[in-house]
């Protein structure tokens, strides 16, 4: 895939930093904003479009991320907190469910769930159902199992693969992603992709998730800082982004035994955070992958190198780039 086929879509407030963002079936993107309590919203696919704020939700500083329902057709999960980005922590989390309305005129429907009670640092949400969702905790190492009915935490698996180690980065386990029978994620500071055997039962209303084997590495030797995944529905292949380096790679799997190689696809992208892939709305051989750039972040604990978006950072309007295959779409956010 050449560097050429990208077209940067839009651009959304200057000096942001959006980490969780998920594809609407109207083709519209919802993100949430880390730094700020907000949510926002614009077309995909117009490359004139301004991000518009959907809602703030109270209490907080920190849009941390969001997930679909599943079985719900324009709902989603937005897990948020008080932040501190400069110290790495965060408290007072909390589980909202945000309901969107066919008319995007009325502001959506916001339900606070539930509290979290969480004494690590949860990047990544992936729901199971609407009672039950999975929480990657990348400083505590494992995969926090969460009921939205009662609030209780318990462990869903906690294995070495999922642990920081003596990589660079402050995480270990990082985003999460359920895909068939399996549970992908990435280990950040480890620069790892695995994916743990589960086995699904909607018969059990508090469980309905469980592991069904020891967790396979598909490929260690990514670089540190993981902050992106997504999966391939028929899970034949992953890509993974780092946000220091602004590399995106693609990760080859053999599905039936797990095992995996990697390369790099696209490099220069500033501060990747998020990725999505999406089906091709006009031909179903096909999916869209949406990558969510945070752009100039100022905490002191972040490295960042010169790349060709320097220049355009700091422009709040939509920029056109260049496109010449309508492949790899990117939505750099500052």
């Amino acid at each position: 895939m050449p560097e050429e086929d990208v077209v940067l879509l839009t651009q959304a407030p200057s000096e942001s930093w959006f980490e969780g963002f998920v594809v609407r079936p109207n083709g519209k993107v919802l993100a949430t904003r880390l730094d700020k309590p907000e949510l926002y919203t614009f077309e995909a696919d117009d490359q004139d479009a301004v991000p518009q704020l959907v809602c703030t939700l109270p209490d907080c500083n920190s849009l941390i991320n969001i997930c679909p329902i599943p079985g719900y057709e324009d709902e989603y999960f937005v897990l948020c907190s008080t932040a501190d980005l400069e110290l790495v922590s965060h408290r007072d989390v909390w589980l909202w469910r945000l309901v969107m309305g066919s008319d995007d005129s009325i502001p959506p429907k916001t339900i606070r769930v539930t509290s979290v009670q969480d004494d690590g640092f949860c990047l990544g949400v992936s729901a199971v159902s609407d009672h039950v969702l999975l929480l990657p905790d990348g400083k505590t190492g494992c995969i926090w199992q969460l009921g939205t009915q009662t609030g209780k935490m318990t462990v869903f698996a906690d294995d070495e693969s999922m642990k920081r180690g003596a990589g660079e980065g402050f995480f270990g386990v990082n985003r999460l992603q359920i895909v068939g029978d399996y549970v992908y994620f990435t280990n950040s500071g480890g620069g790892k992709l695995c994916r743990l055997p589960v086995e699904l039962d909607s018969s059990h209303a508090e469980i309905e998730i469980r592991p069904a084997g020891p967790v396979q590495t598909i490929v260690d030797d990514l670089p540190s800082h993981l902050d992106g995944m997504a999966v391939a529905p028929d899970q034949t292949h992953a890509y993974v982004a780092s946000h220091i380096d602004g590399h995106l790679h693609k990760v080859q799997i053999d599905p039936a035994t797990g095992n995996g190689t990697s390369h790099v696809i696209l490099s220069s992208l500033d501060s990747p955070t998020g990725l999505n892939l999406v089906s091709h709305p006009t031909d179903p051989r096909k999916s869209k992958l949406y990558i969510v750039c945070c752009g100039e972040i100022e905490v002191a604990w972040m490295p960042r190198e010169d790349n060709p978006w320097e220049a355009i950072r700091n422009i709040n309007s939509a920029v056109k780039v260049t496109v010449t295959e309508e492949v790899v779409e990117t939505i750099d956010i500052e």
